[in-house]
């Protein structure tokens, strides 16, 4: 996995979204090398799978709408509990996904 670009802050990119292309489609199944192997995503902005404890009661997960420098913000939340990684579309059905620090996190591949 990668490393984000050097230069500007996490913070920077998440505040100034403001590329001008939409969202990756995220609705379906995801091979994942993340929290747990598969991840759902419904076109009802809930989502399985993307927490590494999962409390129960239903996950929400929402992409932003523009990306800046090719990524993408992605919030995950379960009641309490929530997560924010970055997402960058690698061609169609697979994502890069790095913590906000800009570590690599894990990554996606469309079932």
């Amino acid at each position: 996995m990668r490393k984000l670009p050097a230069g500007g802050t996490i913070l920077g990119l998440a505040l100034a979204l403001t590329g001008c292309s939409s969202s990756p489609d995220m609705i379906g199944m995801w091979e994942s090398t993340g929290p747990s192997s598969t991840a759902y995503f419904y076109d009802d902005d809930t989502c399985e799978g993307m927490m590494s404890v999962d409390i129960g009661g239903p996950m929400y997960c929402s992409v932003s709408e523009s990306e800046q420098d090719g990524y993408y913000v992605l919030e995950v939340r379960q009641s309490e509990n929530s997560a924010t990684y970055l997402v960058q579309p690698d061609g169609d059905d697979h994502l890069n996904v790095f913590t906000t620090s800009g570590a690599a996190a894990f990554d996606l591949v469309r079932l």
